[in-house]
């Protein structure tokens, strides 16, 4: 039922729009891991190019667009075979001149291109802020109508969709958690650049968290202080004040499923700048991003029970769908020693990450940011 609301929604816009130019925007879609910078298209993803041609197949499309990478030209073929139209190159590093192309041309395109660029170009032709999109996701199609050089914004599904995929409700391992504090060095490509210190207490049946992170030549010196309900992990509070290249502002109070409050930050150039006033009614369960960070050693998440899940991220006010996945067994050294560890993934949280955590004493030792030159290990542990 679920998949036949997303292909009615799709419909229904796409056939609503007839009279203005209409430009869709997708990531490629999903690539084989064979380590190399230019990829193809896995089976999973030469099934996503066909969904995405069928999907689009009556939405009167004159132009097709790709970058020169075989899984975004693979994913652009089958509409553009379908059509009998050629895929037309574009340069990802100049958008904005391939905006104004776009812009002025007639007749509605398909524009194919890549993670870190398609929310850019998406807001250079709508001038609306665009959500992140992480390495896990290929289902969004952006749909940007243009009419008396006014634009709308709607965000469509391809299958198979993650909208479709059930939430899981679980049970936290709070019996993993510790009164005390962590220390991780962060490093920057490579390089030492700075010290993340995580506080942890447990009060009143809330769990209290402290994110303190400086880095000196980057501008950076933030706290983040959150609340959460012990049982549920559900969020209670959120504040953050500091600099992260610029000055922070952050505070946010939960009623239930309800958030208020306001968000202050620098933010990419496709988000919505300056304070953000929030009011918003959240799916149930919905975790906050830094909690669900500082606590993945609570997570239950085995081989045999991956984690699905709903995250709220204060910073910009989006809502992300996060999959939690165990990786295996790994032995590492940090700076405060050799470690054996289970390894997970937290994929969609734009950017993913992995976490290492200890398996004797559950706490996390190492965190990496997924195509990001970020890693965070751990120096220094004390606790109460």
């Amino acid at each position: 039922m679920k998949r036949l609301y997303i292909v009615a929604l799709c419909f229904t816009l796409l056939t609503t729009v007839a009279d203005a130019k209409t430009v869709y925007l997708v990531r490629h879609a999903e690539k084989v891991n064979d380590g190399s910078k230019d990829p193809k298209l896995s089976l999973l993803g030469q099934q996503r190019a066909q969904n995405i041609a069928d999907m689009l197949s009556h939405a009167d499309i004159r132009h097709i667009y790709s970058t020169d990478y075989q899984r975004t030209q693979s994913t652009a073929q089958p509409l553009a075979e379908y059509l009998g139209i050629e895929v037309q190159s574009y340069d990802p590093t100049k958008l904005a001149a391939f905006a104004d192309k776009v812009k002025q041309q007639a007749g509605n395109a398909l524009i194919v291109g890549h993670s870190n660029t398609t929310p850019m170009l998406t807001y250079l032709l709508s001038n609306l802020p665009v959500m992140n999109l992480d390495e896990s996701h290929y289902d969004n199609v952006f749909q940007v109508v243009i009419e008396n050089e006014q634009a709308t914004l709607h965000v469509l599904k391809s299958e198979p969709s993650q909208a479709s995929q059930a939430l899981n409700r679980f049970k936290p391992l709070s019996e993993r958690f510790f009164d005390g504090e962590l220390v991780f060095n962060m490093s920057f490509k490579g390089e030492v650049v700075g010290q993340s210190k995580h506080q942890f207490r447990h009060k009143n049946h809330r769990y209290q968290l402290s994110e303190t992170t400086r880095i000196e030549s980057m501008n950076i010196n933030a706290i983040i202080d959150t609340e959460l309900d012990s049982k549920t992990l559900s969020p209670i509070s959120l504040k953050m004040s500091g600099t992260m290249g610029t000055a922070v502002d952050i505070k946010l109070n939960w009623q239930g499923d309800q958030v208020t409050g306001h968000s202050a930050m620098s933010r990419a150039p496709f988000k919505k700048q300056g304070k953000i006033l929030l009011d918003e009614k959240l799916r149930p369960q919905t975790l906050e991003r830094t909690g669900a960070i500082m606590l993945a050693h609570l997570m239950p998440v085995t081989e045999t029970q991956p984690l699905q899940i709903n995250w709220f991220n204060g910073y910009d006010g989006h809502s992300n769908l996060i999959k939690m996945s165990y990786l295996g067994d790994e032995q590492i050294t940090v700076p405060a020693g050799t470690f054996d560890t289970y390894k997970i993934k937290y994929s969609g949280g734009a950017p993913s990450q992995y976490f290492w955590i200890d398996k004797k004493q559950a706490k996390v030792i190492k965190i990496e940011v997924i195509h990001m030159p970020w890693v965070y290990e751990l120096a220094a542990v004390s606790v109460k």
